[in-house]
């Protein structure tokens, strides 16, 4: 039954991701578009272009914004838009879902695979030490961005299940994140320290793509590739805070996974829960 369900949700989120993208006769697509925006209620003032240019449900939700309305305020910042739900230490390397349930943090950037129980991280690496997960609603704006400047490593893309993110999964599903697919990107700092980008997928995500991977997009056949894939480069690619680094063709979550030797550099990171964020925003805590 529950590999039936998995289907199920699988083939939902294949056939609305196919549906979003059809490029409608201009009357039918206008109306569509306008009603899309109105039910949830997008601020198409900040798009890039008038709602009339877009030629599909998913051109515009995956708009772009206009050039300058959200400035990068610091070294360290929010990569996307959304709720900032949880932001905390790990504990032993294990971040919180909700009270009372964890995750494996090693899990979660493709350390090691779900079905291990014995893992050490590898010699070369550091310890995971923090976490901030920020929930993107359908409102928002859903391209992720750069979180710091550094060196980007290499992509890995981790198969899953397409469970709903919303507050009442996360509170229920053990170990959600761990479940769904997704898209994750490892960025090397100046000073040795490593933060990982993670993007995952939920249920009606469209496909998660990547300027860095022309050639590829999540969930992009209904039978669901089974093995973990990864892009590494042959030199790191530089980056800059605030450039992008995919798109949500449909809504989800960023995860971001801080090393012990990337807090050398960010020691104090924002931890006021439950609190609104958008892109560009200064994700290093205030000082009283």
């Amino acid at each position: 039954m529950n590999s039936l369900l998995i289907f199920i949700l699988s083939v939902m989120s294949f056939v609305v991701g196919w549906f979003v993208r059809i490029q409608f006769p201009e009357p039918i697509n206008r109306w569509l578009c306008s009603s899309f925006v109105s039910f949830f209620g997008i601020e198409m003032d900040e798009a890039e272009m008038p709602l009339k240019s877009y030629k599909s449900i998913e051109d515009v939700f995956t708009r772009k914004l206009k050039k300058d309305v959200r400035p990068i305020m610091s070294e360290l910042v929010s990569p996307a838009e959304g709720t900032l739900s949880i932001s905390a230490p790990a504990i032993e390397q294990q971040a919180v879902q909700v009270k009372g349930r964890n995750y494996d943090l090693g899990k979660l950037i493709g350390l090691r695979s779900s079905d291990q129980i014995d893992y050490q991280l590898d010699s070369q690496s550091n310890k995971l030490s923090w976490y901030s997960t920020i929930y993107l609603a359908p409102h928002n704006y859903h391209r992720v961005h750069a979180p710091v400047s550094g060196e980007l490593v290499q992509i890995t893309y981790v198969p899953g299940t397409l469970w709903p993110v919303n507050k009442l999964f996360v509170k229920f599903m053990p170990k959600l994140f761990l479940r769904n697919e997704r898209l994750i990107f490892e960025m090397k700092l100046d000073n040795g320290g490593t933060v990982y980008t993670v993007m995952v997928g939920a249920l009606n995500v469209g496909r998660i793509v990547s300027p860095f991977w022309s050639d590829f997009a999540t969930n992009s056949d209904i039978f669901k590739q089974e093995a973990s894939t990864t892009l590494s480069f042959d030199s790191p690619r530089p980056v800059k805070v605030g450039e992008e680094l995919g798109t949500f063709m449909l809504g989800s979550t960023v995860v971001l996974v801080f090393d012990d030797k990337s807090l050398e550099k960010f020691p104090a990171i924002r931890d006021d829960l439950q609190s609104s964020i958008r892109l560009g925003e200064d994700l290093i805590k205030a000082k009283k």
